[in-house]
């Protein structure tokens, strides 16, 4: 079978990392992507590197984010190269930017502008912090969106102060949503025959990714989330034993609940002092302090001899080398190969969705700047002379739809996984349009109904289930009982979507695998996440967010040098694998609604975990093997350059990103550092710089320095909690809270979806089902498909 997006171009204008690395992702699903870049120089992003690794005249960075495209160089402000650019795009199914707003509109290429080229165009843009408010031209750069969004108080320690993800979460989470946006658009164009704007942006994006945790704190009296004080912590929400202990010899995550078979093993006495399970919240200091002192007595591979026969959610804490190299890493084929111009070949990682069972590989590496121009102009016969007009594209007759359409509307979900991870895929259609039917468990439910955070119960029920699984409807169903299977395999038969996120073997032995599914379906788009691949020596173990964090990698990017594996304070892996997961469905629908062809998506939380961390990883693989080094202080990313980090002033604190060391020792009035004159000493004598800013920072306030360094265009920003964000204009422009009442009237307020659509924001106000509460109503819809089917 084709890839989904075959035949389909996309126009790509942007830079840096949160559009392109939705423009790779296009590619890699089949697209062709041409970048479009300013001659010689080429995009700003070939610059940006992270610790200073450039190859082939380009930073390494730019290499990751851009393979698998071409490069097309134009000049934007002559009129001939700016014609031939509008030929092209009148021939372009997808346009994408995020250049600040008012940018493309003093160039021509703003939507009206566009569309009116090409009527049947998708038109994505990226912003930092929305089309509108106070905000909206700040720069919106990673470190700093992680600083105004509250994110920075979920990971580490309650006394380390805000500590950033040392990844740029922000733009890889936003170029997921805009990947998202742009194939849900493909599937409204291909209905409504006309143009569609898909705008995101990386606040939106970050408040999203955090949706559960706001959830919560909406709902919760507007309690701020509290960091344990104990090491290794891993969540401000969930209750011991969830964290990263110390052994004898490196490091063990543990994950949520069993704590009855760990104090049965260790002898710590927990019981005795904490005999329920909401007492586990409450003492998690002290409990985490026990099994810390208990688990150093081991080393790790002792402790997981004796713990996982018990059914305990654990894993051993890998570092890259240790990762690359593990068994269950070498059984995904995660690597793959590019050859540069020069021949040489550059190891980085595949996209994580499969298709139809096939890994999506790609040879092609990134483009040299402008480097496919003379190809592109004779293909597509772009010529200056001729200014491209509205009637390049005449627009086919449009079918009566409504303005407020969702691209999903009609579209019929059926989803058996329960947890973060498929839920939040489900989630994600239903917010576009589709009716999501979850399937579950007579009396228990989704197991997630009872998984606490911080011991809040809404309605019964736990903040998490309701943020993750409003605007569905519940089937309850006992699938090992032939009659309640056959009811739902009339539920496949209808749908456009099935899903779900069991153990490898599950479903074949229910008999609602992809297989027993397409017989009965055979246009189906079927979806699957596992936990660590369908195959390998791993495929068994629990896709638990914190052990797939631990096993990774990625907990030796955040924190300091000397904190030890500091895992991101929620679940992120979970969400990624959603999103991915997502991704690869609305490809699939895509192709099927030009094709009628159905297909296979997998994901495993696993391979999303490592394509997480693709532009780390990749410098990983082209650095010798060097693993991170994270700094003393302030760290905020493992291979980037002072003055990178989050800095304590006089009553707050300050978020710094990328800038001239001399340029900031002139504005701060800090002469201390002059000593530090030469580009390369921001990445070699980071710890000293650092240093030396954080002191001086202290001696005056946040306001003040913002004051200094925002005019003259530093990126830099105020850290923010929740309470202060929420007050501020800047996150009310972007109406990002939405009221949902469930059925018995129960009423609760949670995010809404990160995507805009033509302007409009994609709202819902249907809360969480409660369990079983659909089942009349579909049974009489299946009475009465069986009795049209039959005739009855």
């Amino acid at each position: 079978m084709p890839l989904p997006l075959e035949g389909l171009l996309v126009i790509e204008f942007c830079q840096f990392l949160a559009g392109p690395s939705a423009g790779l992702r296009l590619a890699d699903l089949g697209a062709r992507v041409i970048k479009i870049e300013r001659p010689g120089s080429g995009e700003a992003g070939r610059q940006i590197a992270i610790k200073n690794l450039f190859i082939d005249g380009s930073s390494l960075v730019f290499h990751t984010i851009n393979r698998n495209k071409e490069s097309y160089a134009a000049d934007l402000k002559n009129p001939d190269d700016l014609a031939c650019v509008k030929q092209l795009l009148a021939q372009a199914d997808i346009m994408t930017h995020n250049f600040r707003p008012g940018i493309m509109e003093k160039i021509g290429l703003d939507y009206d502008a566009v569309r009116a080229l090409n009527p049947r165009i998708i038109y994505g843009v990226v912003t930092g912090y929305g089309p509108t408010g106070p905000w909206a031209a700040k720069p919106g750069q990673d470190l700093l969106i992680q600083s105004l969004s509250g994110l920075t108080y979920l990971s580490g320690t309650r006394d380390a102060g805000p500590t950033p993800f040392g990844i740029a979460v922000a733009d890889i989470i936003c170029g997921s949503h805009f990947t998202q946006g742009i194939l849900a658009a493909l599937l409204k164009r291909n209905e409504t025959k006309q143009s569609v704007l898909v705008e995101v942006s990386l606040l939106e994006s970050v408040l999203d990714m955090q949706f559960e945790l706001l959830t919560t704190h909406f709902n919760d009296g507007g309690q701020l989330p509290q960091r344990s004080t104990a090491r290794g912590t891993a969540h401000a929400y969930l209750s011991a034993p969830y964290g990263v202990y110390q052994t004898q010899d490196s490091y063990l995550a543990l994950a949520m609940g069993n704590l009855d078979k760990l104090d049965a093993t260790l002898h710590c006495g927990i019981l005795t002092d904490y005999p329920t399970a909401s007492s586990w919240f409450e003492g998690r200091d002290d409990i985490a302090e026990r099994l810390a002192t208990a688990l150093r007595e081991k080393p790790t591979a002792t402790w997981l001899t004796e713990l996982e026969p018990q059914g305990i959610w654990c894993a051993e804490v890998l570092n890259y080398q240790q990762a690359a190299t593990s068994p269950g890493y070498q059984a995904l084929g995660m690597q793959q190969l590019v050859e540069l111009p020069t021949g040489q070949q550059l190891p980085t990682t595949r996209c994580p969705i499969r298709i139809d069972g096939e890994k999506l590989y790609s040879t092609k590496a990134a483009p040299r700047p402008g480097q496919h121009t003379e190809t592109i102009q004779q293909e597509f016969q772009l010529d200056s002379q001729v200014l491209a007009s509205a009637s390049t594209f005449l627009p086919e007759s449009a079918p009566n739809v409504p303005s407020q359409y969702k691209p999903l509307e009609g579209y019929l979900v059926v989803d058996f996984s329960q947890f973060l991870s498929g839920p939040s895929a489900a989630l994600r259609l239903a917010d576009l349009g589709a009716r999501v039917i979850k399937i579950e468990r007579p009396e228990t439910g989704d197991i997630c109904r009872h998984l606490y955070t911080s011991n809040v119960i809404m309605n019964g029920e736990s903040s998490v289930f309701h943020a993750i699984n409003r605007n569905k409807e519940s089937f309850t169903a006992d699938l090992k009982n032939e009659l309640d299977r056959e009811q739902v395999r009339e539920l496949v038969r209808q749908a456009n979507v099935v899903m779900h996120n069991y153990r490898p073997g599950v479903m074949e032995r229910l008999g609602f695998d992809y297989a027993s599914v397409k017989a009965l379906n055979p246009n189906v788009v079927y979806g699957e996440i596992s936990g660590y691949g369908s195959e390998g020596p791993w495929r068994d173990k629990p896709g638990q967010d914190l052990l797939l964090q631990s096993v990774s990698g990625l907990t030796w990017l955040s924190g300091n040098a000397d904190s030890g594996p500091v895992p991101m304070g929620l679940s992120i892996v979970d969400m990624l694998a959603g999103a991915h997961l997502a991704q690869g469905l609305l490809a699939c629908l895509v192709r099927r609604s030009s094709s009628g062809e159905g297909g296979l998506v997998q994901v495993s939380m696993l391979e999303s975990a490592f394509d997480f961390q693709f532009e780390i990883i990749t410098t990983f693989f082209n650095d010798g093997g060097q693993l991170p080094q994270r700094t003393q202080h302030n760290n905020a990313h493992a291979y980037l350059g002072a003055p990178y980090g989050i800095y304590q002033t006089q009553n707050g604190y300050l978020a710094l990103a990328m800038g001239s060391i001399p340029v900031l020792s002139k504005l701060l009035g800090c002469d201390a550092l002059l000593a530090y004159p030469e580009p390369a000493q921001a990445f070699a004598q980071r710890d000293e710089i650092k240093a030396t800013l954080a002191q001086h920072l202290q001696t005056d306030t946040t306001e003040a320095w913002l004051a200094i360094l925002e005019p003259a265009d530093i990126w830099c920003a105020n850290v923010l909690s929740w309470d202060k964000l929420m007050a501020h204009e800047g996150f009310k422009a972007l109406d990002m809270v939405q009221d949902v009442r469930m059925v018995d009237g129960y009423q609760y307020q949670t995010t809404r979806c990160p995507i805009r659509l033509d302007g409009q924001l994609l709202t819902s106000s249907k809360g969480s089902p409660k369990l079983g509460q659909d089942n009349e109503a579909i049974l009489q819809e299946i009475a009465n498909l069986t009795a049209f089917r039959y005739g009855v």
